[in-house]
């Protein structure tokens, strides 16, 4: 059976391709139209799809939405019109999108494809996110926790998954009680951009203290039952601005942050367990943050544990955006009832493309392949950037400021450039890392990575400021094979089950120093454990730059600049290159290296 998952129409459209019940690629649109959170129809990512399964449109059996957009519509609908008049502006807004492509996808689908409509199919949102995290994970049966903003009306699901089956839906919770509504609205009164920046609130919640529990408990109230529901008079859901909080709100906690203000802090200024010192000026934010984390994890935690009494089972499987939250995944794995957990590594709306993809093949009786990897995306041409270098003169690829040169390596064998990138790592070299297909997900996974020397705290800080010019407080990860685990992280076995970043673990204090840049003010790290089966040429890095500098792992953070979507072709990133401050770029057997 082949099939087309795709999702679209709110942020990270994808396309995903299901070839004889294999997953066999999943690309999301942002990565070709450069336009982060590209949330239009992902067209551009389905016709690459479909070219790397090596199948036109009339090939597919099944083109499958990952959500049902009727029962969305309703719910935009009579939630717009029970504020009337205030939602006026929000109303009239809304219909424009909904009453072009958003409603009649099936119509948009068929004619953009060339595929008849009756080969359009619908999976609920959340059967689409639980069926993405039951099938990677390769478990026999599990209990899945969905947990996002909204999908049609659901905003959290608990359900029963066996393999072979459809997933069972057994308990929902409705809109507009949603726990990633909640963060989404402090992250925004934090300065952030909503939807988009919740890793900042995150980060933040760090460098503060869990002071304003009880306030914030006052507008997400948790149920001893496991059950939550938010203040309606502190949340204004359908505001025609960016604002989802309202007057009342602001009375409970303030003026609203000024970005600016929590970007000065820098999380390479202190370390656990030293002291931190939080000047006055930030202390109420990053206390806010870190309550406002607190009470998320009291919430899933409560959800856990229904989840275990409605489905009696050791296995857990969590899936939606709130999934991301590393720190909350890693209080779940450490606190809740159940033994093991999964995570996949593109949990959110992304990764509903492939659960669309695989629902609709369990629905039809079909058997389903579990994917081995995330890595998923498009194989860069390397040919390209080559054919693109015999025409053009390497120091055009200085910046324009005309700082450096720029020189061409090639190697005739793969260990010699193992050896140069380890090298130039050692050396305090920012390195650009292209390797095979990309990761799905929004993490950087060893295949379209920015990796550096975590112990060079220089190259750390001209990383953040010159390249990714990122907050300061936002930390960085580690990157390091599964036998050096046990020896980096108190939690190295545990973190050896969620391999892709999906959880933080705190570093061994000795190794601190040497790996400071990849360590949070809290001590923790969020580590990505390189399988020598899966990423055989990324763990011979690591091996290299360790027998080099006797560092056990390395720096590692996404190939892109600040609002661009992670690097995908070897195009994107000699552009990248020739635009920031990097050192070198690393593409298969060719290396540029720009010297100052």
């Amino acid at each position: 059976m082949n099939v087309l998952g795709i999702s679209a129409h709110f942020h990270d459209a994808t396309a995903a391709l299901m070839v004889d019940d294999a997953i066999v690629a999943s690309v999301a649109e942002e990565r070709i139209s450069r336009q982060k959170h590209d949330a239009s129809l992902p067209l551009n990512a389905a016709s690459a799809c479909l070219a790397f399964g090596g199948l036109s449109a009339q090939d597919l059996d099944a083109v499958v939405f990952y959500e049902a957009p009727h029962e969305k519509f309703t719910r935009v609908l009579a939630s717009t019109m029970a504020g009337f008049p205030r939602t006026l502006g929000r109303f009239v807004s809304g219909m424009k999108g909904w009453l072009g492509e958003k409603l009649f996808v099936r119509n948009a689908l068929s004619k953009a494809l060339d595929v008849h409509p009756n080969r359009v199919a619908f999976s609920s949102h959340h059967a689409s996110h639980a069926t993405h995290a039951f099938v990677m994970s390769g478990f026999d049966e599990a209990a899945v926790l969905v947990v996002d903003a909204v999908g049609e009306w659901t905003t959290t699901s608990i359900g029963r998954a066996r393999r072979g089956e459809p997933v069972e839906l057994l308990e929902t919770h409705e809109y507009p009680d949603s726990l990633g509504l909640f963060y989404a609205a402090f992250t925004g009164f934090l300065g952030f951009a909503p939807n988009s920046e919740e890793c900042s609130t995150m980060a933040l919640a760090s460098f503060g203290q869990p002071t304003r529990v009880a306030e914030v408990r006052q507008v997400l109230r948790l149920a001893e039952d496991g059950t939550f529901s938010l203040a309606r008079d502190a949340f204004d859901l359908l505001a025609d601005g960016k604002a989802t909080y309202t007057p009342s709100f602001v009375r409970r906690f303030g003026e609203p942050a000024n970005a600016a203000t929590v970007e000065r802090y820098g999380t390479l200024d202190a370390l656990a367990p030293a002291v931190t010192v939080i000047s006055p000026e930030l202390t109420p934010w990053v206390d806010l943050a870190a309550s406002v984390q607190s009470v998320l994890e009291e919430a899933l935690l409560g959800l856990c544990r229904r989840a275990a009494r409605l489905v009696p089972t050791r296995r857990l499987c969590l899936a939606g955006g709130v999934a991301l939250n590393c720190v909350a995944v890693s209080r779940l794995a450490r606190e809740g009832p159940f033994e093991t957990m999964f995570v996949p590594p593109d949990p959110g709306d992304g990764g509903a493309a492939v659960g669309a993809a695989l629902a609709h093949a369990l629905r039809e009786g079909r058997t389903v392949t579990i994917p081995k990897s995330p890595f998923l995306g498009l194989t860069p041409r390397y040919e390209d950037v080559h054919a693109m270098l015999e025409h053009l003169d390497p120091a055009h690829l200085s910046r324009v400021n005309n700082a450096g040169s720029v020189t061409c390596h090639r190697f005739t064998d793969d260990d010699r450039g193992l050896g140069f990138a380890a090298d130039r790592l050692a050396m305090g070299k920012i390195v650009a890392w292209v390797d095979s297909r990309a990761e799905t997900g929004p993490r950087a996974l060893g295949h379209r990575s920015l990796l550096a020397h975590p112990g060079r705290l220089d190259t750390v800080r001209r990383l953040g400021r010159a390249v990714k010019r990122r907050a300061a407080f936002r930390p960085y990860a580690l990157s390091l094979n599964a036998t050096r685990a046990t020896g980096v992280l108190h939690e190295g076995r545990a973190a050896g089950t969620l391999p892709w970043m999906q959880r933080t673990a705190p570093v061994h204090d000795g190794l601190r120093p040497q790996l400071r840049g990849g360590v949070h003010v809290d001590g923790t790290t969020r580590p990505q454990i390189v399988s020598r089966e899966a990423q055989p040429r990324f763990a011979a890095l690591l091996d290299a730059f360790e027998a080099t500098t006797g560092v056990p792992a390395l720096l590692n953070t996404s190939l892109n600049e600040r609002g661009q979507p992670l690097v995908d072709s070897a195009v994107d990133a000699l552009t990248m290159f020739a635009r920031t401050d990097l050192d070198v770029l690393m593409l298969d057997t060719l290396a540029l290296e720009r010297t100052r």
